[in-house]
């Protein structure tokens, strides 16, 4: 079985999306999913899917504008693991490929920490797109893991560590597997609470794609469910 946790809130839209690319997993193991929701209002969780179970925890204080409250929630749905689950981080605002989760775990039998590198990046408010050259660690989207790497996780998601996923990869001296496969796409720029990336801010430098060739490379013809 695969635990996936995924921290979310005050993002209705990308949440939705987030549960069309987890129906669309042709992963056919069974799926417990912790989703932290910290939003004033909770996100409306429809999703439902034979041999999965999802868990909504609702941590307080809710989040308000100008607050950093992922190193929180992360330890809200690390609470709730089982000594031997093997984790998959799952961000509600970027795009899964349907083998995400039949890779990782695959990749989990080899390594304790694991993970997509070369990241590629893609504003979809400003239609901008970005590969980047990260090939010893992972982004936090596409990162997944099991024993002492679980264990580091906890120890990484603290007050003032701004980039989790860059101190895990860093930090963590265990087996380490990535792969510089295709299944996800780190999408910036979605409708409701923004986040603290690079690829969200004003100043993320890319390739221009006004008319959407490039996201249409990337994720084929669910490029559409960002327009």
């Amino acid at each position: 079985m695969l635990t996936l946790l995924t921290a979310t809130g005050c993002r209705p839209q990308a949440w939705r999306l987030c549960e069309r690319w987890m129906m669309a997993q042709d992963y056919p193991g069974a799926v417990r999913w912790l989703v932290v929701d910290d939003g004033e209002e909770p996100q409306p969780v429809t999703f439902e899917r034979a041999g999965w179970s999802l868990e909504v925890i609702r941590p307080t204080p809710r989040w308000k504008p100008g607050m950093n409250s992922q190193a929180r929630n992360l330890l809200a749905g690390l609470d709730r693991l089982e000594p031997n689950d093997s984790l998959v981080v799952i961000e509600d605002d970027d795009y899964y490929g349907p083998g995400y989760l039949s890779a990782a775990e695959s990749w989990l039998k080899r390594g304790e920490l694991v993970g997509e590198c070369m990241a590629r990046y893609y504003n979809v408010a400003r239609r901008v797109g970005r590969q980047l050259n990260n090939r010893s660690r992972a982004s936090l989207c596409s990162t997944a893991m099991r024993g002492a790497a679980i264990k580091q996780f906890r120890k990484e998601c603290k007050p003032g560590v701004q980039f989790i996923d860059m101190s895990l990869w860093l930090n963590f001296k265990g087996p380490k597997v990535l792969k510089e496969t295709k299944h996800v796409v780190g999408i910036k720029g979605l409708p409701g609470r923004g986040g603290i990336g690079m690829g969200h801010k004003e100043t993320f430098i890319g390739a221009q794609d006004p008319d959407g060739a490039l996201l249409h490379e990337w994720v084929g013809e669910d490029a559409r469910y960002y327009e």
